[in-house]
């Protein structure tokens, strides 16, 4: 609670231009994401998948691609990824759901403020599997990054008889979709390329320093 209250207050001093954007001697960075899910089936029926409740809160992120003073959004000419994400095709079991990038300060646990992701950043699926989820990164002795992610994806026609069964769940209750989650948090290393696994969908992310 106590950090999330210091987040909005910072939020809002952020927006209001109260406060300088980067009180921590003008450390920036850029912080680099892609986000995809498996065309691996195996997966839905590997592991047993609760229901969970949604995030939260997303009161205390800010949103990428308006203006503000701490999280800018990076344009595409600038990402250091293009190359893993060519790579990263369907005939090799991967369905690119987003590539994105912002430059952010450096700031402390106590003052970072998380960054919102949500459909509207999808360059795929935004419909049938749309991103609800906040990445927050902060310094104290390390560089971390907390990423939280809900995927809720459309249950493939082919093994929806046999999840239903998996998850004990009558086939004619089961929904059109199922929500999956992405919970850690990671500490980085600047120029090196981290990855959040998941059976369904997975994280990978970047952290580069940014030349004043």
């Amino acid at each position: 609670m106590k950090k999330l209250f210091s987040s909005l207050i910072m939020l809002v001093l952020f927006q209001s231009g109260l406060v300088m954007a980067n009180p921590l001697q003008g450390a920036k960075v850029q912080v680099e994401v892609i986000i995809f899910q498996s065309l691996a089936l195996r997966g839905w029926t590997e592991e047993y998948w609760p229901d969970f409740d949604g995030i939260t809160s997303i009161a205390d992120t800010i949103r990428l691609g308006e203006p503000n003073n701490y999280a800018q959004l990076i344009e595409p000419s600038k990402y250091s990824l293009v190359e893993e994400v060519s790579k990263m095709t369907t005939d090799r079991g991967y369905d690119v759901l987003a590539h994105f990038a912002w430059q952010q300060p450096l700031q402390s646990n106590q003052l970072a403020i998380p960054v919102l992701i949500e459909p509207t950043i999808q360059s795929r699926r935004a419909e049938t599997s749309p991103l609800l989820g906040k990445i927050r990164l902060f310094q104290e002795r390390f560089i971390h990054a907390e990423v939280y992610l809900e995927l809720d994806r459309q249950i493939p026609v082919r093994i929806r008889e046999r999840f239903a069964e998996h998850q004990q769940i009558p086939a004619d209750w089961l929904p059109d979709s199922w929500r999956f989650k992405i919970d850690e948090s990671r500490r980085m290393r600047y120029g090196q390329l981290h990855y959040l696994d998941h059976p369904i969908f997975g994280v990978l992310i970047k952290v580069d320093r940014v030349t004043q």
